[in-house]
Formats: structure tokens, C-alpha cells, sequence
């Protein structure tokens, strides 16, 4: 199997984080590859041009994070880092947290790759509000959260890694339970191998 990603993408992160807490990487490798680029060997597997992409080894090419995390998951049932239609609280949280990251990366993309005379202040507005809402909600119910390798834990975790790029987010003092669970989950080796950088 084949996985090609960018290393700035939060939501290829979800999916290397995937590979190694599922023992998985010995079967998948890694292929960096650029995006927005005509001349991407992506291209020659994913006509969406998307990351992440993950080319199996019967022939199938998927894409989409939740897609790839749940057939490696599949390939190690005994870990549990998707949720299954039981557990609803989990399924939930898988939901709320990419509408986190989604937002965030959003926002993100809005600060750095547009002009200020580029950047749309309504859409920048929505979603700052969004991740608050989010925020808000995540901070009520932290002592729900552990550390185990969820989808949700790390898709959450992978959204608060961008304050190193949206430096205006200044969620931590707002949120201290949430910054308790995040700081200790991000120690995790698949998280600081995967670490972004600014």
C-alpha cells in the first residue's frame, strides 16, 4: 500500500497518525508529493489531486480521511480508532472535531496563502466563531476525553496543532481542561512524529 500525502496537511497527519498506532508501517508507505501542481504524481492515482490518497493493495485508490483511517483500521480490527454505529458519543465527537479542523484549516488558509486585500473578512469571521462554538463545547466536556487513539482524539488534536500557524487562535488560556488533554495527548510518538511546522 501506498499513502501519498503533504506534510502540511492536517488531514493527511490524521491518517500517518492512523498508520502508526495501528502497527501499520511495515505494510503502507509514505509518499510526499505537492498538490495544486499539473505535473503531481498524484495525479497518475487520484484525479481530485487530494491528499490524503491511499492506493491499496488490491487496486483500489481512496481518498477522504475518514474513508482511508477506517479500511486501516479494518487491517487491525483489535485497535479501535474508528468509531463503530455502538458508540454514538464517539461518532459524534468524530463529527464536531472535523468541523473543527475544517474550519480551522479554513481560517488558516484565509491568514496565509491570501493577500490582505484578498482575504474575505466574512468567511474568516464564521469561522472563528465556529471554532469558539466548538471550543466552548470541547472545554465542557473534557473529562470525557482520554487519551486513548480515537479518530476524534487525534482529528481534535490535529486541528488545535494549528495554533503554530494561526497564532491569533489563542485558545489555551480560554480552555485550560482542554489545553490539559492536548498537551498530554500530543506527546503520543505518532503525534510528535507527525508534528507540524509553521
Amino acid at each position: 500500500m501506498k499513502l501519498f500525502y503533504t506534510s502540511k496537511s492536517q488531514y493527511a497527519r490524521i491518517v500517518r497518525v492512523a498508520i502508526i498506532e495501528l502497527n501499520l508501517t511495515e505494510q503502507v508507505e509514505l509518499q510526499e508529493v505537492t498538490v495544486r501542481d499539473r505535473n503531481s504524481e498524484l495525479l497518475n492515482y487520484n484525479p481530485a489531486g487530494k491528499v490524503p490518497t491511499l492506493a491499496t493493495d488490491d487496486g483500489f485508490i481512496l481518498s477522504e480521511t475518514r474513508i482511508i483511517t477506517a479500511y486501516l483500521n479494518h487491517l487491525n480490527p483489535e485497535i479501535k480508532i474508528v468509531a463503530d454505529y455502538s458508540d454514538g458519543f464517539s461518532q459524534q465527537l468524530e463529527g464536531i472535531t472535523t468541523a473543527f479542523l475544517d474550519g480551522i484549516s479554513t481560517w488558516t488558509r484565509e491568514r496565509r496563502f491570501r493577500t490582505e486585500t484578498e482575504q474575505s473578512p466574512t468567511i474568516i469571521e464564521l469561522e472563528e466563531s465556529r471554532a469558539l462554538r466548538i471550543l466552548n463545547y470541547l472545554e465542557k466536556i473534557a473529562d470525557k476525553l482520554d487519551q486513548t487513539p480515537k479518530l476524534a482524539h487525534i482529528t481534535l488534536a490535529s486541528g488545535l496543532g494549528l495554533e503554530i500557524r494561526l497564532p491569533e487562535l489563542e485558545w489555551r488560556q480560554s480552555y485550560p481542561k482542554l489545553a490539559q488533554w492536548y498537551d498530554e495527548f500530543s506527546q503520543r510518538p505518532s503525534l510528535q512524529v507527525t508534528k507540524p511546522e509553521s
